[in-house]
């Protein structure tokens, strides 16, 4: 009966700690498999009937093995017991989603003459029905997730560090919208719980993996991300999210981790994935290296029937996808010293797609959605990419 009360005692450690990792702090090589999901929902969901299984078998084993050799059974208890009660207290109090990265406190939109966010950082940017608001992604960073409102429909701004996407999606789901909290990563993507029905959904696509929703899909909201200097140039009515006081000094490392002027313990023994800019259109998917575009700064592509124009503003530090049709017919362009241009007219455009000179002033070219984003994140959700050749 010593054997089996040690024995058990290792299981319980054993589940505790698989049930912790397979969806915090999950070690990269356990983020490869494709099982991790079904681990990490099986696990999470019946950890309870775990620990009372064992708990009783514990009892039961203990009780017996006491008779025989009870200063072992003491020890084991007490040195088993401290290694379960820390793994427990590690992945349930401190090195889990909702623990770490917390939700926002209080949201505060400001306008262009009075916003204090440095217009130098990142933004995801919603517009709908004439109204425009952004959101800093160094923010969303930490928090993963912001719930709001626009043109009084409901929102869900997302945005996964392990992946550097975003996403948007409306969360009316059956007339109701969802609320979420966060569990943790796995295939190196936010994954996230409903309140409702206890549902897990992906970050990256929007769609509910495990649970009584499992198949459903959350409807994309159109969003473009950009520096917030050019969000407002393209919407100078926009409204920006400030900071929340309570997290001012978790926005401002992200920042500097987002620049590439801070790290995390360990980081510096991690290759940094490349970025790519990801467009789908008319179920074809193509990525175009982040690096190579901002070199390029402008590439004319066909993805399917779509013919593409991919441009990266003069600083580098923003991407833009458009079709190139105007009126039915496709433009070919030209990098000119005073921007682009197109060979049939002459006409200037601008970064935002809009034609500022020429025959062809006050067109405007239709944005398509695309995504700034990890490459191995790309490549994990969009298997089936192909990539531009610079």
């Amino acid at each position: 009966m010593t054997t089996l009360f040690f024995v058990t005692f290792l299981l319980l450690i054993l589940v505790e700690l698989i049930k912790g990792l397979s969806a915090n702090g999950t070690p990269p090589i356990l983020q490869k498999f494709a099982w991790q999901m079904d681990l990490a929902h099986f696990m999470w969901s019946n950890i309870r009937m775990f620990r009372i299984v064992l708990a009783i078998a514990l009892v039961v084993f203990a009780s017996q093995a006491m008779a025989v050799a009870p200063v072992a059974v003491v020890l084991g208890t007490l040195i088993l017991g401290a290694v379960w009660a820390g793994i427990y207290w590690v992945f349930n109090h401190f090195w889990v989603g909702q623990v770490k990265f917390l939700p926002i406190s209080q949201k505060v939109f400001l306008g262009a003459d009075e916003n204090k966010v440095d217009p130098q950082l990142q933004v995801v940017g919603v517009e709908r029905d004439g109204v425009q608001k952004a959101y800093p992604v160094n923010m969303l960073f930490y928090h993963h997730q912001i719930t709001d409102e626009i043109a009084g429909k409901p929102i869900w701004v997302t945005y996964c560090g392990l992946c550097r996407s975003g996403r948007v999606y409306d969360i009316d789901v059956d007339g109701e919208p969802l609320e979420f909290s966060l569990v943790g990563a796995i295939s190196f993507n936010a994954v996230f719980c409903d309140s409702r029905t206890g549902s897990w959904w992906r970050q990256e696509t929007g769609e509910a993996a495990k649970g009584p929703l499992e198949g459903r899909q959350l409807e994309d909201v159109a969003f473009e991300q950009m520096t917030l200097e050019n969000w407002l140039a393209k919407y100078p009515e926009s409204s920006v999210l400030q900071y929340d006081p309570a997290f001012v000094g978790k926005y401002t490392f992200l920042a500097k981790l987002l620049n590439y002027e801070a790290s995390l313990p360990g980081w510096h023994r991690q290759e940094t994935p490349p970025l790519v800019i990801g467009v789908e259109t008319g179920g074809a998917v193509r990525g175009y290296d982040w690096a190579e575009l901002q070199k390029a700064r402008m590439v004319m592509d066909q993805v399917g029937e779509t013919p593409l124009l991919v441009l990266s503003d003069a600083a580098g530090t923003s991407g833009f996808v458009y079709d190139r049709r105007i009126d039915g017919a496709a433009l070919e362009f030209e990098w000119a010293e005073d921007g682009v241009r197109d060979l049939g007219t002459g006409s200037g455009w601008d970064d935002f797609g809009r034609c500022v000179s020429g025959a062809l002033q006050g067109k405007q070219l239709v944005q398509l959605q695309s995504y700034q984003q990890f490459l191995r994140a790309w490549i994990t959700f969009h298997p089936q990419t192909t990539f531009y050749a610079f």
